[in-house]
């Protein structure tokens, strides 16, 4: 079993509404921003992404920003690592405000990493709503500029406008175009596609790795993670894999035991890094809590995700291989007398 330790949950305060400009700090009254404004903000994201430096984002065969991100073992912030949200900002909010998360990270004590899949509702009943998924990257967005050396979202499948990309048969990638289109213009569709090919693929770190599905079968080195975009493959799977359930043989789309070893020996860490993923919710092993640790026969795997309306599960690392499980504060009511223990 992977060293985790809970915590338990903090508080939480509401953060701006999508739309608004922060001027809160300042006392000044928020203005309503317009679409130059987010077309802005969102373009100086896309810079600040392909500005990290070359000493952790090594820069892949062609000279542009490779799908690596290798933090030095010198790194002693604390990273807290986010699970797939699919446009619940109210979870997200929750994270930040939970205990002193936005202290450490406007003091520089901490790094946030999304392990991707921040759009697309994926509550039954609600996949053709794309309001929150404009919202919650409106708050991503605001995180990378306010503070470029402090955040790193990785590339998922959802962060696409793909029309292969389906929810329950719905092609959630171009309705969020679409909405983008009809919300923001096309210039800002164009920014927005611009961030999705602008983002790391893995996160080497000391004490763990990231990836947002799983790792490639056979498991891959750091120069094809360095130039994964010149490998459609090596994409689909760090973005599509899912660990095999049935316990066989994993199947091409499959990850199994031996793909987390294998991934851990070629990239010459410790037996006992954690491996954190989202992508995969185990919802069928277990529905109470959305954070999976060690199943099905892996080691030192986790899969996080945070679109529980009822649990808000992210990890903290800092300093070992222990990271440790947090709860964020989702303010939930309980009710006495009720089948419904939350309103």
């Amino acid at each position: 079993m992977s060293k985790a330790s809970p915590e338990r949950r903090g508080s939480a305060r509401q953060s701006d509404r999508r739309g608004t400009a922060r001027h809160s700090d300042r006392g000044d009254t928020p203005r309503r921003l317009d679409r130059a404004d987010h077309l802005r903000l969102l373009r100086g994201a896309v810079r600040n992404v392909l500005s990290i430096d070359p000493a952790l984002r090594p820069p892949a065969s062609d000279g542009r920003p490779g799908g690596l991100i290798e933090f030095p073992p010198r790194e002693k912030r604390e990273f807290i690592v986010i699970g797939d949200l699919h446009g619940n900002h109210k979870n997200l909010r929750a994270i930040l405000n939970d205990r002193d998360n936005m202290t450490k990270l406007r003091e520089d004590k901490a790094v946030l990493l999304f392990l991707g899949d921040a759009v697309h509702n994926d509550r039954s009943g609600f996949v053709y709503e794309m309001e929150s998924s404009i919202e919650i990257m409106d708050i991503i967005i605001g995180l990378i500029n306010d503070y470029p050396r402090n955040v790193i979202y990785i590339l998922g499948n959802h962060d696409s406008f793909q029309p292969e990309l389906t929810k329950m048969g719905i092609q959630q990638g171009l309705l969020y175009r679409a909405a983008l289109l009809k919300a923001r213009g096309k210039q800002y569709v164009e920014a927005m596609q611009e961030l999705f090919d602008a983002l790391p693929l893995f996160v080497i770190h000391r004490f763990f790795l990231a990836v947002h599905a799983g790792p490639v079968r056979g498991g891959s080195t750091r120069t094809e993670l360095i130039n994964v975009r010149h490998f459609t493959n090596l994409v689909w799977q760090l973005t599509w894999n899912r660990l095999n359930e049935t316990r066989s043989t994993p199947s091409l789309k499959e990850y199994g035991p031996e793909d987390l070893e294998e991934t851990r020996r070629l990239l010459g860490c410790p037996p006992e890094i954690p491996i954190f993923v989202g992508h995969n919710p185990m919802w069928k092993w277990g529905e109470e809590d959305s954070i999976w640790i060690d199943a099905l026969g892996t080691r030192h795997h986790v899969i996080l995700y945070a679109t529980l309306e009822t649990k808000c599960p992210y990890i903290s690392v800092k300093g070992s291989f222990a990271y440790t499980v947090k709860y964020a504060d989702l303010g939930l009511v309980p009710r006495r007398f009720v089948l419904d223990d939350y309103r």
